[in-house]
């Protein structure tokens, strides 16, 4: 691993370090935590692998003073490419234990090993969701473009179960935090009250929840792991996109209410039989292949939990079409 510059990492805590690793699509950037501990460093998250990417993140750690031998941890909060793609190559400039939850880590296995056999599902579920004959191969070469950025590598531990203390990490914690991503986990030292939160809990922007062939119902995670993790004693939010910030509380809150009302916007919208194709266009708009992937993975993933509340049907035939149910007064 080598790099040619370097960039300034801000300290954002006592020991806590961003370095922000540029990224070569929205949102633009991504964190990458250096925490320093008693004996050595842990960094949390590494970008995407990209050249300026690797010499921003090596020239951070140098401005920090980490050689290859302190560095002695690389946790990963989640498999999506902008935090895991330099893992393997931090490995190989430290030698460093690098650490994900077991379900991200058979989640990256099959993106890689078995991406031929998935792709033929993700194609047909395109079909059934009423994305136009002439659409769907340019949504699919899309979705070809992320899994070719995916390395062929294994992690050297992994994390078993909902919640855990970090080996070696001087009091910080691991908690599963599935909807992003199945098995997405944040960070927490409860003694300072800080939190990484990963892609969990964005300042600025609500985390893409997409249902696919890999997740079928991650709203419903994600919304049951927001609650979860409402009453944590947090006074400072680390997130992997935006600045840090203080009122997690109310920021899950607003969350909360953003799911809310893009439920009852469904709703409304299904008083008569659509597709989710349909109201993707109607909720969003017309939108780029990169782009549409995305929201028609958010809006299935509303259909279906909605379908699990009881609140829309699925009707037969093809493509599927979706409609809300009688009893729309039960809570979703």
């Amino acid at each position: 691993m080598t790099a040619s510059g370097s960039s300034t990492p801000e300290e954002v805590a006592a020991g806590v370090f961003r370095i922000t690793i540029p990224l070569p699509f929205p949102p633009g950037e991504v964190a990458a935590w250096a925490i320093r501990l008693g004996r050595g460093w842990m960094l949390v998250d590494t970008g995407m692998d990209t050249p300026t990417a690797r010499t921003v993140l090596l020239g951070g750690a140098r401005s920090l003073g980490i050689r290859p031998a302190d560095l002695v941890q690389v946790v990963l909060t989640h498999v999506h490419v902008d935090h895991y793609g330099l893992a393997g190559l931090v490995r190989e400039w430290s030698g460093a234990r690098v650490v994900i939850h077991e379900i991200e880590e058979r989640l990256a296995r099959r993106w890689v090993d078995c991406w031929g056999e998935d792709r033929s599902l993700v194609e047909a579920d395109l079909g059934a969701a009423g994305i136009p004959a002439d659409e769907i191969v340019p949504m699919l070469e899309v979705v070809d473009v992320a899994h070719r950025l995916y390395p062929a590598f294994h992690p050297d531990r992994v994390l078993h179960g909902g919640a855990g203390e970090l080996p070696d990490a001087d009091g910080w914690d691991w908690i599963l935090t599935p909807g992003h991503s199945p098995g997405h986990i944040c960070l927490y030292h409860p003694e300072r009250q800080i939190l990484i939160s990963g892609d969990h809990v964005l300042p600025r922007i609500s985390p893409n929840i997409g249902a696919d062939v890999h997740a079928t119902d991650p709203l419903t995670g994600y919304l049951q792991s927001l609650r979860c993790l409402r009453d944590l004693p947090v006074e400072l939010v680390l997130p992997s996109h935006g600045p840090p910030f203080h009122h997690f509380r109310e920021r899950i809150g607003e969350l909360l209410a953003h799911h809310d009302a893009r439920n009852d916007q469904l709703l409304h919208l299904l008083e008569h039989p659509r597709t989710a194709h349909e109201l993707t266009v109607e909720v969003f708009g017309p939108l780029p292949p990169e782009s549409r992937v995305h929201a028609l993975r958010e809006t299935l993933a509303h259909l279906v939990h909605l379908r699990g509340a009881g609140r829309v049907e699925r009707l037969a035939g093809e493509p599927e079409t979706w409609v809300a149910s009688c009893g729309l007064g039960a809570a979703a």
